[in-house]
């Protein structure tokens, strides 16, 4: 079920946005909040039959202009070809990557290299070869999809590291891009996508009661976000990274392993008595 939109359908008027990994999930429903803007949108990602399937759906329900490309992020070269099929492009939404959870005691060298190269050498061919046309022309904004970061994501110590990568780098850029180009992050708590339950044991995120709004988002909330943070409505905004999140980072690190991910944790080799954290989700 489509979700409306709070934005006029005149907000992107004009601009073109290009959404990486646009063809499922959050990423689509980012291209659809950008379309039901008044946006033309680009979804590139790897898979044809997603892609197509998705800009085709998305073009039935908002009657927008919405075409898909091939990419693979952590190729520079099919970067830098995507970005010269479109030039025009003039609102970049990083939103491509994946976690991998797993105790950061089992990293595997290749593991460990694989998700640093997906979500922050990928995030930067991105932002480097779009940011660089958008300086050479008529300016734009860059959102990137991360993650809730400041506070620990144990099970996805790897992915944590690159999301806070990106954010750092994301502020850095803000300085030496701005005024011409904003760029800026939006962080997502639990949302119970298809991406999420294919990647996450089924009792991860299963106990939110202490998280002040106890219950995962819906896709429509980051893309909510997402169309502000690129819009004329946040044009004072740079080098953030808003959390959409219920208020989760409020809880301290949030678990991306099953309930019982930290058995070792119960015995204390110091002998004196500690409190068990993280175990409960």
């Amino acid at each position: 079920m489509t979700v409306t939109s709070p934005y006029s359908s005149e907000l992107l008027s004009g601009r073109k946005a290009l959404v990486s990994g646009g063809g499922t999930g959050l990423g689509r429903a980012i291209a659809l909040g950008l379309s039901q803007a008044g946006a033309e949108v680009v979804i590139a990602a790897r898979r044809e039959e997603v892609l197509a399937a998705a800009a085709g759906e998305i073009t039935a329900e908002t009657g927008g202009r919405v075409s898909h490309d091939l990419v693979d992020i952590r190729d520079l070269e099919t970067v830098e070809a995507l970005a010269e099929r479109h030039p025009d492009v003039d609102l970049l939404i990083n939103n491509a990557g994946g976690q991998f959870p797993q105790k950061a005691r089992d990293f595997s060298p290749n593991g460990w290299r694989s998700v640093i190269d997906l979500n922050l050498t990928g995030t930067w061919n991105m932002t480097q070869v779009f940011g660089n046309q958008m300086l050479d022309g008529g300016g734009g904004s860059i959102c990137q999809i991360i993650a809730i970061i400041g506070r620990g994501i144990p099970g996805i110590a790897h992915s944590g590291a690159a999301r806070a990568g990106v954010a750092e780098l994301s502020r850095t850029l803000a300085f030496e891009w701005g005024p011409k180009v904003r760029v800026n992050c939006v962080a997502p708590g639990a949302f119970h996508t298809d991406g999420w339950e294919s990647t996450y044991d089924e009792t991860v995120g299963q106990d939110m009661s202490d998280v002040p709004l106890p219950y995962p988002g819906r896709p429509s909330d980051i893309a909510n976000a997402v169309v502000f943070m690129v819009s004329d409505a946040s044009a004072f905004i740079t080098g953030e990274v808003i959390s959409v999140d219920g208020g989760q980072i409020l809880q301290g690190a949030m678990s991306a392993l099953p309930a019982d991910g930290y058995p070792e944790r119960k015995a204390n080799p110091w002998g004196h008595e500690h409190q068990v954290v993280g175990s409960s989700r």
